[in-house]
């Protein structure tokens, strides 16, 4: 790897860093929209309104929800997206660290 090379993959590690830097708050997890079906009697089918719940992982690792007010969805879609974009950040910071460390500890041709 080019000294050239090495210097944009190092820019672009502290552009990353300032852009994960920039997001307050998230929520890691999932938003869903849920109806409640229920059979009567003679046969027919209700379906109630959609209500939002939010799906996460506890500390536990267990699986778990949380149902959401509809003033509140807007907030929380929000949020979920910032988490999506801070891990697609993670990852790509990840690469580059690698590839750089593993660039700074290979043989050297100079």
């Amino acid at each position: 790897m080019t000294k050239q090379e090495m210097q944009k993959k190092e820019a672009r590690i502290g552009t990353i860093r300032k852009k994960m830097d920039e997001i307050p708050a998230m929520l890691d997890g999932t938003l869903m929209v849920k109806h409640n079906r229920v059979s009567r009697k003679d046969g027919s089918v209700h379906v109630s309104a959609g209500y939002h719940t939010f799906q996460y992982r506890g500390a536990d690792g267990k699986r778990k929800w949380k149902r959401i007010p509809k003033n509140a969805k807007a907030a929380v879609e929000r949020l979920v997206r910032a988490a999506r974009r801070y891990r697609k950040l993670d990852r790509e910071y990840s690469a580059l660290l690698t590839e750089l460390s593993l660039a700074h500890g290979g043989k050297k041709n100079d």
